[in-house]
C-alpha cells in the first residue's frame, strides 16, 4: 500500500504531552516546533499552521523589537534527505496558514521543523510563544487527519540566544531546549490482520541524513509475554508494523501464550518500548552515535477509519541530545 493511500484512510493523529524533560505536543508553546508529516503528492494537499501567542507588544531590548519573531521553516524530503527552508515573520498574535506545496513545491512528502528566530540577527532566540497544527486533505476537500505540531521549549530567557554555544544547531539537550526523552513507547495495538493495519511515523534527530539509526522494540503481548524487534531508518520514516517484523501480527501473537479472556475483540493486542540503539554514518565519516534520539506517531486503521496519537514517552532523558540544523 502506498504512503498516499494510507494517509487516505487515516483519519486522526492526536498528540499527547507526558514527559517533564520534552514538551512533546504543541500543548504549550514553544520556540521550536516539529511536524512529524506533510504530504503534498498527487490527490492530497497539507494545511500548515504557526501562531505566536505572544500578546504583550512591549519593547524587548534583546531582540530590539515588540513581540516580533522570525520563524524558520526547514523541509526535509523524506525520500532523498534534501532540505527547503523559508522565513515567515509573526507580530505578537498574528498566525501564519499555508498549503505545504505552495510553501515548498520541491519534495511532496517528509517532515518539517519551525525555529523562533531573532528578526535581526535571524538567529535561534527564546520565543516561547509559537503553537502549530497541520491538517492533511485530498484533492476533493476531504479531511484526512489533524496533528499538533511537537514543541520544544528554550530554556533562555525571554529574547536571549537559543543556540548558547554557537554551533549552528538547535541543541534538544535540556540546557540550551527541552530535553527528548529517552524512550518512546505504543501504549496498546490491536494485533495486525484483515483490515486492521498499523503504522508508525518516525522522525530521527541525528545531526545528520548521512546516519542510519537502529531503533530496537520490546514487544509485549497481553500476558506479559515479550518479544524483540528491530527496525533501521534514515531521517524520516513511514512505515507498518508489520514491515518492522512479524512479531506484530495476530497469526503469531496467537500461537504465544496470549490472554485469552473474553473481551469483545477478534484480534490479539500488546503494546511496545522503542529505544534507540545507535546510529551509524554511512558513509564512515562520522563516529556511531549511541542512543540516537527520535519522536514519532502511532497510527490504527481498520476499514478505512482511523485514530492516532503521538508516541508516549519515558520519564528519563534521553543520552544523546536531539539536534536540528539552525543554518540553512
Amino acid at each position: 500500500m502506498s504512503r498516499v493511500v494510507k494517509a487516505m484512510v487515516t483519519l486522526g493523529l492526536l498528540a499527547g504531552a507526558l514527559s517533564p524533560f520534552a514538551t512533546a505536543a504543541g500543548r504549550n508553546p514553544a520556540s521550536v516546533l516539529i511536524f512529524p508529516e506533510y504530504l503534498s503528492s498527487v490527490g492530497s494537499g497539507t494545511i500548515l499552521s504557526v501562531t505566536n501567542t505572544k500578546d504583550d507588544p512591549s519593547f524587548n531590548p534583546n531582540t530590539n523589537l515588540n513581540g516580533v519573531v522570525d520563524v524558520h521553516f526547514i523541509y526535509v524530503d523524506g525520500e532523498y534527505w534534501t532540505e527547503f527552508n523559508r522565513y515567515e515573520r509573526l507580530t505578537p498574535m498574528d498566525t501564519f496558514t499555508v498549503r505545504a506545496n505552495v510553501h515548498n513545491p520541491n519534495s511532496e512528502e517528509g517532515f518539517l521543523y519551525c525555529i523562533a528566530e531573532s528578526p535581526s540577527t535571524r538567529e535561534p532566540v527564546s520565543h516561547n510563544w509559537l503553537i502549530g497544527d497541520e491538517i492533511v486533505a485530498d484533492g476533493s476537500g476531504n479531511w484526512l487527519f489533524g496533528i499538533d505540531a511537537i514543541g520544544f521549549k528554550c530554556l533562555a530567557a525571554a529574547g536571549d540566544a537559543g543556540d548558547a554555544n554557537g554551533n549552528g544547531l538547535v541543541d534538544l539537550d535540556g540546557i540550551e531546549y527541552e530535553a527528548v526523552a529517552d524512550q518512546m513507547m505504543i501504549s496498546s495495538f490491536q494485533a495486525q490482520a484483515g483490515m486492521l493495519t498499523s503504522s508508525l511515523i518516525l522522525v530521527s534527530l541525528v545531526p545528520s541524513s548521512d546516519y542510519e539509526t537502529r531503533l530496537d522494540l520490546s514487544v509485549y503481548n497481553n500476558n506479559e509475554v515479550e518479544f524483540s524487534a528491530a527496525y533501521r531508518m534514515r531521517c524520516w520514516a513511514w512505515v507498518d508494523l508489520t514491515e518492522i517484523d512479524s512479531v506484530f501480527l495476530d497469526t503469531f501473537l496467537k500461537t504465544t501464550s496470549f490472554d485469552s479472556r473474553v473481551n469483545g475483540l477478534t484480534y490479539t493486542s500488546g503494546w511496545a518500548r522503542i529505544d534507540g540503539d545507535r546510529a551509524i554514518d554511512v558513509t564512515g565519516n562520522e563516529p556511531a552515535i549511541s542512543d540516537p534520539p527520535f519522536v514519532g506517531v502511532f497510527v490504527q486503521s481498520l476499514d478505512g477509519f482511523a485514530v492516532g496519537h503521538l508516541l508516549h514517552e519515558s520519564k528519563a532523558e534521553n543520552e544523546t541530545p536531539g539536534q536540528l540544523d539552525a543554518l540553512l
